[in-house]
């Protein structure tokens, strides 16, 4: 009887011991990699400004001759638009964000005319975005769209300009793109 505990007593020493040397590599790997701990955070309110306008809008510029737009940089035709919004008690100010997409040329930031079947489209013209106070909006740039203050729950309205801009010389025919918007508490 003893000489059978004395062999469990060795065959748990030595199952240990296999059962340690198994896991030694594991253990030294992690030891010699530091422990990277990355943390998220975000807020989420249930305050909003929902539109008053609609959401879907056709803007028509003006209609321009091509001599308007001989050169790159030439810009024309300029029209105010307006989106309106009421917000919630408690919002102090809000972004409408246009969103890059599909239109939006990389570089400039400013909308791409589309083709339309069967419509001889205008070329080496964009249409350009601009806040109410003239600067420039880079549609996808968070930091080029102003936010605009909302002082009551009443309607604010958020005005926006768009014009034709030049890329060279332009050649006369339709233009036609879109963009799409959020509105945003900063």
């Amino acid at each position: 009887m003893k000489n059978i505990e004395e062999y469990f007593r060795i065959a748990r020493l030595l199952i240990g011991l296999a059962v340690s040397a198994l896991f030694m590599p594991a253990s030294a790997n992690a030891q010699s990699s530091p422990t990277v701990q990355l943390n998220f955070t975000g807020t989420y309110i249930a305050t909003t400004c929902p539109l008053i306008s609609s959401p879907d809008m056709t803007v028509t510029l003006p209609t321009v001759s091509a001599q308007s737009l001989p050169t790159a940089g030439a810009v024309a035709g300029s029209k105010i638009f307006t989106i309106v919004m009421k917000c919630d008690s408690g919002v102090t100010g809000a972004r409408v964000y246009f969103e890059s997409g599909a239109t939006t040329d990389p570089v400039t930031g400013y909308l791409n005319p589309q083709a339309i079947s069967g419509v001889n489209s205008a070329s080496n013209v964009q249409v350009m975005l601009l806040n109410e106070d003239g600067s420039p909006i880079k549609v996808g740039d968070r930091s080029t769209m102003k936010i605009i203050p909302v002082t009551s729950t009443d309607p604010t309205s958020a005005n926006f300009i768009a014009r034709y801009y030049a890329t060279g010389r332009a050649t006369a025919g339709m233009v036609n793109t879109f963009v799409t918007y959020v509105v945003e508490m900063p």
